[in-house]
């Protein structure tokens, strides 16, 4: 199994604070629709059984994602959010394309009557829920997963949102909030400007009573429940590492550049290009390992379920994240998504 990852676009319509960090950690000129293609190409011919496809936001790139993904070969996520008038600009040409066939979204809390809570991540998820509906209203035959950040503020809705989520057919996964440890995670602040969201030991047993709940919630459609079955020290504190293999498969940046993970740059593996492969691949697999040796540790869901599953069951593994199948999911329900 060979998982892989790319960030499509960096920046948004306004300038921001993305792309001040564009700018600042030297992203270069982006790639186009074809050099997308002839990524995405180079990635089938290195044996890619899922692409993890992130950006901030991949809907600039408008029916360009057609062009990208037409030819693809792979079993991908697309990552996003929903916001409004980006999300609508095309998205009906988008998914009555059919090349589009899957829609994944950050989503923190539920939307319920009553709840209104003054913050950025509220808004995210409030479009993301809609996106949601919209999708399973018009295009019910497109895969979706809404994934949870979970942190101290809303840790209590977790379980109502898992719940809300499997309820319309959306899949679920779960990670938990991180923060810049040595200075060289892209996308995250330091700790001291997001203390009021981290947990402290004193949390351990509210986390795992609810994960213990989330797990054995009746229906739940959540991808990674071996993930948080895990001790609250590895999870809450960015215990876990992946001993210099995030995930098998090259991460690639906006600019075509490869990245040691898609939490981290790295000072070697970013020397290299995505078409520097495969003629250097046994350069790339080097890079990565010392940039990833040099890291602190993550507590992300996804590198630690490739790694899980890499051990414990790899052809279930690949449909795991390509079909969101899981021991616990009656098989009539995983995505019918193509699998190499």
């Amino acid at each position: 199994m060979i998982n892989s990852l790319t960030y499509l676009t960096r920046g948004c319509p306004r300038h921001c604070e993305y792309c001040a960090l564009r700018e600042a950690v030297g992203i270069g000129k982006q790639l186009d629709v074809r050099g997308w293609k002839e990524a995405f190409r180079i990635l089938h011919e290195l044996n890619v059984d899922f692409n993890l496809v992130l950006g901030n936001e991949t809907w600039l790139l408008g029916t360009g994602l057609i062009d990208i993904f037409k030819d693809n070969k792979i079993p991908y996520a697309l990552y996003t959010t929903c916001p409004e008038p980006i999300f609508s600009k095309h998205k009906y040409e988008l998914f009555d394309s059919g090349v589009i066939d899957n829609l994944s979204c950050g989503i923190d809390y539920p939307i319920i009557e009553g709840l209104l809570i003054d913050d950025d991540s509220y808004a995210k998820s409030k479009s993301a829920w809609w996106g949601f509906k919209w999708i399973k209203q018009f295009y019910p035959e497109v895969d979706t997963q809404g994934t949870i950040t979970i942190h101290k503020k809303n840790l209590p809705y977790v379980l109502a949102l898992v719940k809300s989520l499997s309820q319309i057919g959306v899949f679920v996964g779960i990670n938990f909030i991180h923060w810049n440890r040595d200075g060289k995670y892209d996308f995250f602040p330091k700790k001291e400007e997001i203390a009021d969201l981290l947990f402290t030991k004193d949390d351990y047993i509210d986390v795992t009573r609810i994960m213990y709940q989330v797990r054995n919630l009746p229906g739940n459609l959540l991808q990674n429940p071996e993930f948080i079955a895990q001790p609250p020290s590895l999870l809450l504190n960015m215990g876990w590492h992946c001993h210099g293999n995030p995930y098998g498969g090259p991460t690639v940046d906006s600019d075509g550049k490869l990245r040691c993970c898609g939490y981290r740059r790295g000072e070697e593996t970013s020397k290299l290009s995505i078409f520097d492969l495969p003629k250097r691949l046994l350069d790339w697999k080097w890079a990565v390992w010392e940039d990833a040796m040099r890291c602190p540790g993550c507590a992300w869901s996804y590198p630690w379920m490739y790694n899980y599953w890499e051990r414990n069951d790899r052809e279930l593994g690949k449909k795991v994240f390509s079909q969101h199948a899981g021991k616990h999911i009656d098989e009539n329900k995983w995505s019918n998504r193509k699998i190499k």
